[in-house]
Order: C-alpha cells, then sequence, then structure tokens
C-alpha cells in the first residue's frame, strides 16, 4: 500500500503541536506497514524528522525566510497578522502543484490524500483527475468555511473536479450539510470524519485541582477566549489556564489583567505539559463562536477531555454539539457569545459538592 498525503498543516519539527493530528491519523496505516509520503509546505522554522514512520517532503514555494504563510497560527491568521503574505499564495498553491504532479507521474498510488480543501484540496483534485488517480479530500474547519464563503462562480470553478473524489471527509454534520447546500452534487460524496482516531488514551489518573478552568487551543478570535475570561471575572472565583498560541494572546493578556482574572498562559503544550494540564483542570471549557462566517470544526480537546472523564462546559456551535452528544463525560452546552450563561455553567461546575445529610439514627 501506498499513500500520498498532501496538505498545508503538519507539524515543522519533531514535537510540534501544529497539525499533529494528521501525523498521529498517517502514522497509524505507516506503521501497520504503508509506505506514507506527505507534501507539505517548507516553513521559516521546519527542520528534521518528525516521524520515523513517515516520509515527508517539504515543499519550497519561497525563500526560506520568506516561508511564513503556513505553520504558525494557520494560512488565514498568519495573512492577518501580516497582510503582505497574501501575495505568497500563488506560489503556495502552484508549488503545491507542480509537487503532486510531480509525485504522481514518478510512481503509482493506492491512495491520494488531500487535506485543508483550500489550497491542497484543490490541487489534489485536479492533478489527480486529470491523471485518472483514485483520491479522497479532508476538510477541516476555517478552510471549509472560506471556500463557501467565495463567490459562486469562483466556488464551482475550484470545485470543479471535487465530484471524482472517492470521498469528501468533513469534520460534523453541520459542515456537511453547509457544503451540500452549496453544493448539491457533491452530496454522494460527503462524509463525517472526526479524527477521533487520533486522541491518545490518558497516560495517567486525572487529579483534578478545584476551581481549576481549562481552555485548550488556538488564541484565535473564533475560539472566543475573551468570553470565557469575561465570565471567570464574572463568576469572581477560579483559575483560568490558558494552553495555545495565537494572535490574540498580548490582547487576551491584557483583558484577563484589567478584569481581574487570575489565568495563566502556557503558550503551545504537549506530551506530560498537555497531560498534566487536562489531568489537573476542574472543567474543560470550549467557549468557541462564529465570527464572519467562519464556525468551529470538530476541536478534539473534547474528545481528549471524554477519554479522561473531564467534564466540559462549551457552546452550541458548529460541531460541538455533535461531539459533546458521544462524550462520556458530563457536558454542558450553553449560547454562544452569552458570558452570562457561560459563567453560571461554570459556576455549577466549580461548585463544592453538597455534604450529605446526616442519616436518622436508629432506635
Amino acid at each position: 500500500m501506498r499513500i500520498l498525503v498532501v496538505t498545508t498543516t503538519f507539524p515543522q519539527w519533531e514535537g510540534d503541536p501544529r497539525g499533529a493530528f494528521l501525523l498521529r491519523h498517517w502514522e497509524r496505516p505507516a506503521l501497520a506497514g504503508a509506505e506514507v509520503v506527505v507534501l507539505a509546505p517548507r516553513t521559516a522554522g521546519s527542520h528534521g524528522e518528525v516521524s520515523p514512520a513517515l516520509t515527508v517532503e517539504r515543499v519550497a514555494y519561497a525563500p526560506r525566510s520568506w516561508s511564513t504563510l503556513t505553520g504558525g497560527y494557520g494560512i488565514l491568521e498568519n495573512v492577518r497578522a501580516r497582510p503582505h503574505r497574501a501575495a505568497l499564495v500563488p506560489a503556495l498553491w502552484a508549488g503545491l502543484s507542480r509537487a503532486v504532479e510531480r509525485r504522481l507521474a514518478g510512481a503509482s498510488w493506492d491512495r491520494v490524500a488531500g487535506h485543508m480543501l483550500l489550497p491542497a484540496g484543490v490541487c489534489v483534485a485536479a492533478a489527480c483527475r486529470r491523471r485518472g488517480v483514485p483520491f479522497e479530500l479532508f476538510g477541516h474547519g476555517t478552510d471549509v468555511d472560506l471556500l463557501l464563503r467565495l463567490p459562486g462562480p469562483l466556488l464551482r470553478a475550484l470545485t470543479a473536479d471535487f465530484g471524482a473524489a472517492a470521498a469528501i471527509h468533513l469534520p460534523s454534520a453541520d459542515k456537511r450539510e453547509r457544503l451540500r447546500a452549496a453544493l448539491p452534487h457533491l452530496a454522494p460524496r460527503l462524509r463525517v470524519s472526526t479524527m477521533a482516531d487520533t486522541v491518545r488514551p490518558a497516560a495517567r489518573p486525572r487529579r483534578p485541582v478545584p476551581g481549576d478552568v481549562l481552555f485548550l487551543g488556538r488564541l484565535i478570535r473564533q475560539k472566543g477566549v475573551d468570553d470565557l475570561i469575561a465570565a471567570m471575572a464574572g463568576l469572581g472565583r477560579g483559575r483560568l489556564q490558558i494552553a495555545g498560541e495565537g494572535p490574540e494572546r498580548a490582547r487576551l493578556h491584557r483583558l484577563a489583567r484589567r478584569l481581574g482574572v487570575d489565568a495563566r498562559f502556557h503558550g503551545f503544550v504537549a506530551g506530560d505539559a498537555k497531560e498534566r494540564l487536562l489531568g489537573s483542570a476542574s472543567v474543560l471549557c470550549v467557549p468557541s463562536r462564529e465570527v464572519a462566517g467562519l464556525s468551529e470544526g470538530a476541536p478534539l480537546v473534547i474528545r481528549e477531555a471524554a477519554v479522561r472523564g473531564l467534564p466540559v462546559v462549551a457552546t452550541r456551535v458548529g460541531g460541538i454539539p455533535e461531539l459533546c452528544a458521544q462524550s462520556e463525560a458530563p457536558v454542558v452546552l450553553v449560547p454562544p457569545g452569552d458570558r452570562g450563561a457561560l459563567a453560571r455553567a461554570l459556576g455549577r461546575q466549580l461548585a463544592p459538592p453538597r455534604p450529605r445529610s446526616a442519616s436518622p439514627s436508629r432506635p
């Protein structure tokens, strides 16, 4: 079995948490004996081997020092942080297309997969359809939303080859229905795939610290971390552990200080550091919201909480309700952006257990 994987998001070095779920997903067939080759953009910081099980080819699309369109917080957030990076999009697109064509011409493949519908999915679909090679596509979240925001003629032009896919995997029924509504002819190809197989079991038993509220994810606007900080301020108790990185970090740090919230910012976490935070939290909060048409996919941290029995307070947005419905751990869902409801739900989770009433004595 020979598998070619094309993606714009992938770990840049060993231990890099960005795109680590894709690494874990494709390590499984590799460890079972498949030959897996991954095409991913070279970044200014990429170096070394990320897994002995996979062959990773870094696709050069600009001088290394300029290669900052991917990595970091994702293409959209990287462009928002430095708008001039948008000029690199055509170069990345062309570089990925050439790399896919070269690999398809040089060998036969049993399976070709494109992750992130824009731009990797478009590159894979065009090259594979032209050569008659079977392929599948994976949408994850922001990439699906950005595709659906395009004007109709451009959307139809870019997805002209999607109908030849064996399957188009999406993180939630919500995303599937949005794509089906925009492109009805793709309905037979659309599948829901949460990639829950990439969630690792707990490494150690939980030892929750009373009052600890955990957020784990990227610090971007649609994650709603400012709503969480405001909710904690309204609650007036508890400690907030924020694990993740992103362009919102400085603003969120200032907000926590201004509102007097006991918040610790950990940055990106992985391995033992991530396990410790998941094990010590009293509750996980996922306060996502929709911003300018960008919504939530299926945040795997909810599944990570479930396998540890960690209670979750989350918002009803995107694929979150679907994941929570499958959770074995206690879950409370509140409307997105409702800081009062978020504070009340967290307060109930952090409330100390009521003392048991004394049993009546027997004569």
